[in-house]
């Protein structure tokens, strides 16, 4: 039986949970403004209530992006730091995969899921069930809807994400009723998910690592 912990960045914050295989123990949230201050006291605290400490965790599962830069690297930082003190192996997740895995409907078989990159951008993945393929990058969220009405004309497009939010007018003012919006609208993945699949590729030792690095999709892009 494997004990793990799963970290994840918001846009407000930070949350973590202690997971028991792939169900979630407890979990807390801190304010992004004091992450970097209790991020390890909070791991502690929530250790101590299950009656157990760091040499009883098996692994580390982390939401490595993207997102908020500082919040993100805060998290990763503190992950990485841990991994090597402890030598626990990290576990990094996709948080647009984990956002689409958790969110998609099997009546909607195209999702798209959008996290805010900032100035007017959206960090996407485009799901689409029917060809099985899934695309993810950055864009302004203006071309983004340009180039889904004129790519998909007919098919009523999925939309989870907290970019889906934020950029909700400029989408339906272009794609019209096309475009289907999540009720309730999930701003990001669960922390839940992150544990389940963490969990899973734990099973099937896959991406097991001792340093993770933040998915800046808009910094590997341009350092292209």
């Amino acid at each position: 039986m494997s004990i793990s912990l799963a970290l994840q960045h918001t846009y407000d914050g930070i949350e973590i949970a202690l997971v028991r295989e792939a169900h979630c123990l407890i979990k807390v949230r801190e304010d992004k403004k004091l992450a970097s201050k209790k991020i390890i006291v909070l791991i502690d605290e929530l250790l101590r209530s299950q009656q157990l400490s760091l040499p009883d965790i098996t692994f580390i599962g982390v939401n490595q992006g993207p997102g908020p830069f500082t919040t993100l690297r805060t998290v990763i930082a503190s992950v990485n730091g841990l991994s090597f003190a402890t030598k626990k192996p990290l576990i990094g997740i996709d948080g647009l995969d984990a956002l689409v895995d958790e969110h998609r409907q099997k009546n909607h078989p195209v999702t798209i899921a959008l996290l805010n990159a900032f100035t007017q951008d959206a960090y996407f993945a485009i799901d689409n069930q029917l060809s099985n393929t899934r695309e993810k990058g950055y864009k302004n969220n203006v071309v983004l809807a340009l180039e889904l009405k004129e790519r998909f004309p007919h098919e009523q497009l999925y939309f989870v994400g907290n970019g889906a939010q934020l950029y909700e007018s400029e989408i339906r003012r272009i794609l019209g009723t096309q475009a289907v919006f999540a009720q309730p609208l999930p701003e990001h993945c669960s922390i839940q998910q992150i544990g389940h699949m963490s969990y899973a590729r734990w099973k099937q030792q896959e991406s097991i690592v001792n340093h993770l690095l933040p998915l800046y999709l808009k910094t590997q892009i341009f350092g292209k």
